[in-house]
């Protein structure tokens, strides 16, 4: 690993790891009260049991009430790490069914454009690469017309976010993301 954490070949770099043992770095929520909304969650460490590996389970209630509609979080990266010649983000999840998306961030602040790419989420364990071409950027749920990322990127922050029309339960839970 350099000074920007790139890997030196293309193995995977692991950005987060519910472990063991777990990577030092911690989700926090972000949701839609930032705008009047309702809906609540939280992210919970899970100690696997042989069948299930160790996870964090995000976890909440969306509300459409007050315009609500969202559930987000976040975690900062304790360095920079640059994409180089990853080509991929690879992670290993389950959820429930409803739609998520992975969102990564090339700045530091809270408000900035983040790329993000749709997750299915089925009931099982899975664990799926996916190509850094499929991210879109975005600010505040709006398209943006920013160029892609590139191997001269440093990654800062990862994030994940569901957003639904209906209000009701919803959970994914993560195992690990890396660049491949």
């Amino acid at each position: 690993m350099n000074e920007l954490n790139e890997p030196e070949n293309s193995a995977e770099c692991v950005l987060w790891s519910a472990g063991p043992p777990p990577t030092t770095p911690t989700w926090a929520g972000l949701h839609d009260q930032v705008m009047g909304g309702r809906s609540q969650g939280g992210a919970q460490p899970q100690t696997g049991d042989g069948i299930e590996p160790d996870h964090v389970l995000f976890s909440g209630q969306i509300s459409t009430d007050n315009g609500g509609g969202f559930a987000s979080y976040r975690m900062r990266l304790p360095a920079p790490v640059a994409i180089g010649s990853a080509r991929a983000v690879v992670l290993t999840w389950r959820g429930d069914g409803g739609p998520f998306k992975l969102c990564l961030h090339r700045q530091n602040d809270w408000d900035g454009v983040q790329w993000q790419a749709d997750l299915s989420t089925p009931g099982h364990w899975i664990t799926r690469e996916l190509p850094l071409s499929a991210f879109v950027a975005r600010r505040r749920g709006r398209e943006l017309r920013e160029r892609p990322l590139s191997p001269d990127d440093a990654l800062f922050q990862l994030g994940l976010m569901t957003t639904r029309p209906d209000p009701g339960p919803f959970w994914l839970a993560l195992a690990r993301i890396g660049l491949r």
